[in-house]
């Protein structure tokens, strides 16, 4: 397993129809792995969303894309860590929902090398458990943002290619749809990696131990 995604970047890519272009864009040859209630809420969120394309098609890729990942189940001990994690952030006024320090707790126990998560809230979050938690410090450069990914994607596909799909459902990510310039006509390659890499950057100063070298 290379990497834990989180049911946000599972949302948006299965909306972009880019799940499994993202997931190669991630180092590493295995699959991926999600939480065994992906296959749940996962498509509810979508449905939800007021998508241009209507939620056919983003369901369609989500299922099989989760076809071909490894599906992920808490040990006891990794539910107690994911619990003590929620408790550590909810005392320091910190985001950390149920999902994210699921995969924190498997991340940490299991020595996973990567977790991917589209909430920058939950980045924070982690950052700053680092210094409340002293297992918190196996999180130390292993966590990617979504942005992250997306840099890593358009050098494997076309800036073209990757703003057709992230264009076609502009309302699924705010920060995207800047970076890649969905309300103007055009936009230049470098403003595409110039927009994303700010961002990353600006994340960062927040985050410096948490967030994996880009």
């Amino acid at each position: 397993m290379k990497a834990l995604l989180d049911n946000d970047v599972l949302i948006k890519a299965s909306c972009y129809a880019l799940a499994r272009e993202l997931a190669d864009a991630i180092p590493g040859k295995e699959r991926c792995g999600v939480l065994g209630a992906a296959k749940y809420v996962v498509p509810q969120a979508i449905r939800r969303l007021s998508l241009n394309g209507g939620s056919a098609k983003p369901l369609q890729v989500l299922t099989d894309f989760l076809k071909q990942q490894e599906v992920i189940e808490p040990t006891t001990d990794e539910q107690k860590l994911a619990t003590s994690l929620e408790t550590s952030a909810q005392r320091l006024a910190l985001s950390l929902d149920a999902g994210e320090s699921q995969l924190a707790a498997i991340l940490i126990l299991r020595g996973a090398p990567y977790l991917v998560t589209g909430d920058k809230r939950a980045i924070t979050a982690l950052e700053q458990l680092i210094d409340i938690d002293q297992q918190c410090a196996a999180l130390t450069g292993k966590v990617f943002c979504l942005e992250q990914v997306v840099l890593k994607l358009i050098v494997c596909v076309s800036v073209a290619a990757v703003r057709s799909a992230i264009c076609s459902e502009p309302a699924v990510d705010k920060t995207m749809s800047i970076c890649f310039g969905c309300y103007s006509s055009e936009v230049a390659s470098s403003s595409v990696t110039a927009g994303l890499q700010s961002y990353v950057n600006d994340l960062k100063s927040g985050a410096r131990r948490a967030l994996a070298p880009t």
